[in-house]
């Protein structure tokens, strides 16, 4: 049973998105091809529900009142068959650049066509991944549930002090419910990079195979958030100089919609790589041994 290192991984992570940001966006073309696509339905759908002469009654300097009265309309025009459309080609285009970053980042492979069989197993693997995750959501819940209705019927009975002692396991239940579901969470993730890379993606097996690394993933989830927001926050103060500095004009918002962007694509490239990462240590890759994963090894794309 291999334990995942949770520093050393996290520092392979952010190493390896830096270093290899553009190879990681060119390794994606195929998703910005959909994206394109998702983006250019729902702007027809927009376009469709009156949503731009929103823009006209802007100009001409109408009420507030009228002009978020007209958009409200204008988004519940745009509900339509394009809409939707768009919003399945969005799904697909991040299948597609998640399936591209994970053979990048465990295969070295920088270039894998606008479509692969390996996207569908990952869209069903995801499905698989969300619907168990959902189930054990639930089942805590009902304990949490089940906590706070004791506590209160001890409450109602003059019991304060087992009321107290039962609210108090509510608290820290929250807390180690919440770290033991986002380490439940990501373990069932990792059977993502293993559909990505032509494996079966068995959600079932792959969680077993992480069997002991619960916590130790969710410290490694919490970890990369806790850095990734210290350098958002360091890059959001260096913009505001910066916006300051070149005022309000069109150059000033369009350096901030790229750097935007930039930082949105780098988290999320941050999430495909710490779970390829993950299970690279944990489950290893194929190759082995009577069926044995591969000794852990850095991977051939960071």
């Amino acid at each position: 049973m291999r334990k995942l290192p949770v520093i050393r991984s996290v520092s392979e992570v952010f190493s390896g998105v830096t270093r290899h940001y553009f190879q990681l966006v060119g390794a994606a073309w195929p998703a910005l091809v959909f994206v394109a696509i998702g983006l250019g339905l729902y702007g027809w759908a927009y376009y469709e529900s009156g949503a731009f002469e929103v823009f006209a009654m802007i100009q001409k300097g109408q009420s507030m009142e009228e002009i978020a009265a007209a958009m409200e309309a204008a988004d519940r025009g745009a509900l339509g068959p394009a809409y939707f459309a768009g919003f399945l080609i969005m799904f697909l285009a991040s299948a597609v650049a998640a399936v591209r970053w994970h053979r990048f980042v465990l295969m070295g492979e920088g270039n894998g066509g606008l479509i692969r069989a390996e996207d569908g197993r990952y869209i069903w693997t995801f499905i698989k991944v969300m619907l168990l995750y959902f189930v054990a959501v639930v089942a805590l819940v009902l304990v949490f549930v089940g906590i706070a209705g004791i506590a209160g019927s001890s409450s109602d009975a003059g019991n304060t002090g087992v009321a107290s002692i039962l609210m108090l396991i509510f608290g820290i239940g929250i807390l180690v419910g919440y770290l033991l579901v986002l380490g439940f969470l990501l373990r069932l993730m990792l059977a993502l990079p293993d559909a990505a890379i032509g494996q079966p993606g068995k959600v079932i097996g792959i969680f077993s195979a992480s069997q002991g690394n619960t916590w130790r993933m969710a410290g490694y989830g919490i970890l990369i958030g806790l850095i990734y927001t210290v350098i958002l926050f360091g890059l959001v103060l260096i913009m505001g100089l910066l916006g300051a500095v070149l005022g309000g004009g069109a150059i000033a918002v369009l350096l901030l919609g790229a750097v935007g962007l930039a930082a949105y694509f780098y988290f999320l490239m941050l999430q495909i790589t710490m779970l390829s990462v993950a299970y690279r240590e944990i489950v290893g890759l194929p190759g082995g041994h009577e069926g044995e994963a591969t000794v852990a090894e850095p991977s051939p794309g960071l």
